[in-house]
């Protein structure tokens, strides 16, 4: 039995966090940095693969769930795959009441995850790439 897996978890690290909300509100358009136009905006589905560990993306999706208690991660989807974003340093909190769709930009990184929780996380919906 090997105790542990290797398994590939990719999230999307956020270390310039820039979320863009839709639709007419009062408040500023955007949180921390404003996002980057010349960069191709990527699907949560496209943003999972491979390729895109340790590669700055933009990303387009909706919002699924935000932390309740500091706002300091949110989950976006684009209807096929998930992905929870969190915010480097602590440094942006998302309102928590946040709805809609975001546009976020920051580094893909990848956790190793040891096989005691895969069943749990993938219980949640929680999707994992097989490394090598």
């Amino acid at each position: 039995m090997i105790p542990f897996i290797k398994l590939h978890f990719t999230k999307l690290v956020v270390s310039m966090i820039m979320v863009m909300f839709v639709g007419g509100c009062s408040r500023p358009d955007y949180l921390g940095v404003r996002p980057d136009d010349s960069n191709t905006t990527l699907t949560v589905s496209e943003a999972l693969r491979l390729e895109n560990l340790g590669r700055t993306i933009s990303i387009r999706g909706k919002v699924g769930s935000v932390c309740q208690d500091e706002g300091c991660w949110m989950t976006i989807t684009d209807g096929t795959a998930e992905l929870k974003l969190r915010f480097a340093d602590h440094t942006i909190n998302a309102p928590m009441d946040l709805k809609g769709y975001v546009l976020a930009q920051g580094v893909v990184r990848e956790n190793i995850v040891g096989t005691a929780r895969v069943s749990e996380m993938m219980a949640t919906g929680m999707i994992f790439l097989q490394g090598n």
